[in-house]
């Protein structure tokens, strides 16, 4: 009886310290990111409440500076529609040249979807579909802007 109880200690302790630590998220790790055309556009995010139960997701790109920000009433994983006013995007050609601002083309279908949502970090990952025509007025470097295969995984803000 002693030796049975000795080898389920034993095995007990090899079990739970072979256990592997969680990754803790760091903001390196977070992103957003889109292709446009052939280019692929990568921003780090920002989050933050709007409202109830909406959030604010803002990608910022470091090499060109163009900003995509959208908002969703956020209720975990599930596909969002996006509709007129959810959704910007000031596309600049350079970091010195002038920038356009876009909103989202209503003809299309706008999606943001997010497929895994861990309640205990707050980590969503999803991916988006955003079309863009450009404001009237703006600088002139196209009339649209398509992002496609958009991806993400940032920090909800509750």
């Amino acid at each position: 009886m002693k030796k049975l109880l000795l080898v389920l200690l034993a095995a007990g302790t090899m079990l739970g310290l072979s256990c592997k630590k969680e990754k803790q998220i760091s903001g390196n790790d977070l992103f957003i990111a889109a292709n446009i055309g052939s280019i692929t556009w990568l921003g780090q995010p920002n989050t933050s409440k709007a409202g109830g139960d909406s959030i604010s997701v803002q990608g910022i790109s470091s090499a060109s500076k163009n900003t995509l920000e959208f908002k969703i009433a956020f209720n975990g994983k599930g596909t969002y529609q996006l509709k007129k006013g959810d959704a910007t995007f000031i596309y600049s050609i350079t970091t010195d040249s002038p920038a356009s601002l876009y909103q989202l083309d209503t003809t299309q279908n706008n999606t943001v979807s997010v497929t895994q949502y861990d309640i205990v970090s707050n980590v969503a990952q999803g991916s988006f579909q955003l079309h863009f025509v450009k404001v009237q007025g703006s600088s002139d470097p196209g009339n649209s802007v398509n992002l496609a295969n958009g991806r993400f995984w940032l920090q909800v803000p509750f």
